[in-house]
């Protein structure tokens, strides 16, 4: 059997630093993923893929318009001035009364930001993985460890947690889209949040996002510097030139065929038109430069459900019943009134503020005022309370007890923290498939198509993603904090040196420096902490020795 070096590493050393005996034999490798030149077609080739696509396009939208309307109203209540699903006039949030599902949301999005994604830290390491032999993994893990740095480094040099965020806003609702593509104004990496209402998605046999529409806007004189590499034959040019700076529908439509290597076909087309400016193909991890992510699914469904969609009744239910509250409360401020229909008193021009003096002829009523029999609203702050609470745990945000009584312990908050990563893991874990991983490939493949980095490429298992988010770190405490709870158990049993001898040191150092998710290099090798406990336990025999002897002797 080869050796772990001969069988799948190759590395290069970020560019720019200078070069080092690699630790491992290398081999120049294929790029992550490689793109092919766009082959030449016939108008009725371009037609049939034309009328292909629009077929496509026709499904999935057929797709998504049976569940606009719910994404519609969630979006309307919780993010006022956001695009929607339907074409409205410009909103003023009027019909917006309670602020709780806004707030929530915002919140959400913070929370699952800082959690999954926290800003300017690692929340994801590069690790080698079981298939590289353990005498290489040291070396390997180094080398890693650099490009991590280095890509995170280009990471947060780009506008990745802005972008992210507004992404996170429409997976609150179903599913958030961040199209990742290489920077061209000093940057390495641009990122680009695209709004729901943009995308369409084609659901695969496996469960995935097969293919993936984004229809857009976008003038016809900017439409040869959008795309520099479309070809756009005179006939279409001229087409362009005439409609000037009116907006043309461009529909970008990309599918991924599965299989060992992946491949994407990639197809930019104007829809007006009728016409294709761009066909690219794809191959391999990381080329996707569309990365679409849910919280969570339903059966058969290509579209997300987001945890907005768990607490949709409650926001509707406090948006009607804030708004009745508002309405009862006009109502006693101002009151109703009534007036004998005998044309002394035009309605139209009464205005009731205080001090204001209503002239009437004699012997008229004029105004009066109608007692009203003012409802029980005795209920509404039951109501509210639990909806509003509803809203808040949906949504993630009842973490901490309330801060006007006595302060949580450092223990509740860990537990709380706890309680978190279990009622977020599915979607926690959805969220690391279908958005951290797709997106840290696509970061590489940018990286080494650049030729800053070189990975290991043979067949794709030599490298594994390690999380170390906040979110992954609190399941993980679980698993430490059963171990120290056996540990102390065996204390309670057979004494510290009895528990210290049930545990196999050099594997539970590595075990517990993989759940910290601290590099490799703050530690001492696992022999030597061995070595060193050996040697304490043996200077406490021998005190103890001493004493013994020393007592005897007296």
């Amino acid at each position: 059997m080869k050796s772990a070096r001969a069988r799948t590493l190759s590395f290069a050393m970020i560019a720019g630093t200078p070069p080092r005996p690699p630790r491992a034999v290398s081999r120049l490798p294929p790029p992550l993923a490689t793109e092919c030149s766009p082959r030449d077609r016939s108008s009725s080739e371009e037609l049939m893929e034309v009328k292909t696509i629009k077929k496509r396009l026709d499904k999935a939208r057929a797709d998504r318009q049976r569940l606009e309307p719910m994404f519609d109203d969630a979006m309307r209540l919780t993010m006022p001035g956001r695009v929607r699903f339907t074409q409205t006039p410009v909103e003023d949030g009027s019909d917006v009364m309670d602020e709780t599902g806004a707030n929530a949301v915002s919140e959400f999005v913070s929370r699952i930001s800082a959690g999954v994604t926290p800003p300017f830290q690692p929340f994801l390491r590069l690790q080698a993985s079981s298939l590289v032999s353990k005498a290489d993994r040291k070396a390997i893990n180094a080398d890693l460890d650099e490009i991590t740095e280095y890509a995170f480094e280009q990471i947060w040099q780009s506008n990745f947690s802005q972008e992210l965020n507004e992404a996170h806003f429409d997976m609150a609702v179903s599913t958030g889209t961040l199209l990742v593509e290489e920077g061209d104004d000093g940057t390495v990496l641009k990122h680009r949040a695209i709004p729901m209402p943009e995308m369409f998605f084609e659901r695969g046999g496996d469960g995935t996002l097969r293919g993936k529409f984004h229809r857009g806007e976008i003038e016809a004189s900017e439409i040869e510097s959008a795309y520099p590499g479309a070809k756009i034959d005179p006939a279409l040019a001229r087409k362009l030139k005439k409609d000037g700076d009116r907006p043309l529908n461009v529909i970008s439509y990309l599918r991924t065929e599965p299989g060992r290597t992946p491949v994407s076909h990639h197809v930019v087309m104007i829809e007006e038109h009728n016409a294709i400016i761009q066909e690219r193909s794809f191959s391999g991890k990381g080329a996707d430069p569309f990365i679409a992510y849910r919280w969570g699914t339903n059966a058969g469904s290509a579209w997300g459900r987001g945890p907005l969609m768990n607490s949709l009744a409650a926001v509707r239910t406090t948006n009607l019943m804030v708004e009745l509250v508002l309405e009862n409360a006009a109502m006693s401020i101002v009151g109703l009134y009534q007036t004998d229909n005998d044309a002394t008193i035009n309605a139209d021009t009464v205005n009731l503020l205080p001090g204001t003096i209503l002239p009437k002829e004699i012997g008229t009523k004029g105004l009066e005022a109608i007692n009203m029999a003012s409802g029980n609203f005795n209920m509404r702050d039951v109501v509210l309370n639990d909806q509003r609470t509803n809203i808040k745990r949906a949504l993630f945000n009842d973490m901490l007890s309330d801060p006007n009584k006595t302060p949580a312990t450092a223990y509740e908050v860990s537990e709380r923290m706890a309680d978190l990563a279990y009622r977020s893991a599915a979607g926690f874990s959805r969220i690391f498939y279908e958005m951290v991983c797709p997106y840290f490939w696509r970061v590489l493949h940018i990286l080494e198509k650049r030729g800053d980095i070189e990975l290991p490429t043979q067949n794709r298992r030599a490298i594994r993603f390690n999380a170390i988010s906040p979110l992954a770190q609190a399941q993980f405490g679980r698993d430490l904090q059963a171990l120290l709870q056996q540990h102390q158990m065996n204390m309670a049993l057979f004494g510290q040196q009895g528990a210290t001898a049930a545990l196999d040191i050099e594997r539970v150092l590595p075990w517990m420096q993989e759940r910290s998710g601290l590099p490799e290099g703050l530690f001492k090798k696992p022999a030597d902490v061995v070595a060193a406990v050996q040697q304490a336990a043996q200077l406490m025999a021998n005190a103890a020795a001493i004493q013994q002897q020393g007592g005897s002797q007296q």
